[in-house]
């Protein structure tokens, strides 16, 4: 089996998040939204009980919370609640360039059909929207600003206080996709957002569930329950388990990450001649470590290393896709760093011998010259 080095695509599912999913899994067979008997009221007191336990881990008390089938489901939640809010006008949404693809695609898709109003704001080289920007959107009426805490590629920390400040100054919503941040930094003052979105894929916790924290338009509300049916019961126990969990081991568990991130970061950048650490100069997540190779395409780092290392080029979403990552194009890369991007991220489960292999791995690789193409 490879050393998994993927963890910003997706965390492993902690064992114990396994065992409380499965547990639920047996106890909770009825349909959250039958009322009609007790097994069903049952199933939604205790989605009850799991939303309550996620705001309570998170700092929060009195807020609304629902859960989604994945964070890319929640984001485009959060587009139609803007949608309802706003009936009678088109909605003008900002997000910066570098958002997740789940909330871009959804943007442009409502722009195109007309439904919104929607500009993308520049961000910097290390992939933080630029402040400047913001405010000039602000200044525009915006309804909906959106951002990230910390970006999914480059693991770059976004001040989110600084603007939702200025957010709320103008009076536009802000929403907030947490799925990176969550259970790695603070996101406290991130939860005085309007809408926050939280992803279990990315903190060790069951795939395809999520949650949209925040007050929704009743229109949204019905819109979501039209599209994703009724909420699955030990999905959302599962999910504030994993929460919970983070809450309590984040702060030991991410300040080891941190230092075997620093020490693949120390040894490729000294095997490696020319090797660029994208985003480095700003506040990165714990595990994440974003390098361009000036000696190889990222593509065929990754096929080099197949069944050993499991490493991207990119976002898990645009994986396989010919055009260059939008997040690194947004962030004013030059070709080769863009054509040469290769996306590591450390988790919980990793071990010091993981990065010694990975070292061991990943220079030749980056290292290695690239294959000459073939002309018909």
């Amino acid at each position: 089996m490879s050393i998994y080095l993927d963890n910003m695509a997706a965390t492993p599912v902690d064992p114990r998040v396994a065992d409380c999913h499965r547990s639920a899994m047996l106890v909770f067979g009825a349909n959250a939204h039958s009322t009609e008997h007790s097994d069903g009221v049952e199933a939604q007191e205790a989605i009850d009980k799991a939303g309550s336990e996620i705001l309570k881990a998170l700092g929060q008390s009195r807020r609304s919370i629902c859960f989604t089938p994945g964070a890319s489901a929640a984001l485009w939640l959060a587009v139609e609640d803007c949608i309802f809010r706003t009936a009678g006008r088109l909605p003008q949404i900002s997000a910066s360039a570098a958002e997740h693809p789940a909330l871009l695609s959804a943007l442009g898709q409502a722009e195109r059909a007309g439904r919104i109003i929607f500009e993308t704001l520049p961000v910097d080289h290390c992939g933080l929207v630029r402040m400047d920007a913001v405010e000039a959107a602000l200044d525009r009426g915006v309804d909906l600003l959106c951002t990230m805490a910390a970006n999914n590629e480059v693991g770059t920390v976004t001040n989110v206080t600084a603007i939702r400040e200025m957010a709320r100054r103008a009076g536009a919503r802000h929403l907030v996709d947490a799925s990176q941040a969550a259970g790695k930094i603070d996101i406290a003052d991130t939860m005085d957002a309007d809408l926050i979105v939280l992803s279990g894929a990315k903190i060790y916790g069951p795939r395809r569930t999520g949650a949209l924290i925040g007050e929704l338009h009743g229109g949204a509300a019905d819109w979501a329950h039209g599209l994703f049916g009724s909420p699955d019961t030990p999905s959302a126990i599962a999910l504030a388990f994993a929460v919970q969990l983070r809450a309590e081991e984040s702060e030991f568990d991410e300040a080891r990450i941190r230092c075997l991130r620093d020490n693949l970061q120390c040894r490729l950048m000294t095997a490696v001649p020319g090797l660029l650490v994208n985003g480095a100069d700003a506040e990165r997540i714990a595990g994440s470590l974003h390098i361009s190779s000036p000696h190889i395409p990222g593509d065929a780092v990754v096929s080099r290393l197949w069944g050993a290392l499991a490493v991207s080029t990119g976002a898990a979403c645009q994986s396989g896709a010919q055009a260059p990552s939008h997040v690194l194009t947004a962030m004013g890369l030059p070709d080769w760093a863009r054509e040469g991007a290769v996306r590591v991220g450390i988790g919980r489960f990793n071990t010091s011998e993981d990065v010694d292999r990975a070292v061991e791995l990943l220079a030749p690789a980056l290292n290695a010259q690239a294959p000459a193409r073939r002309v018909a």
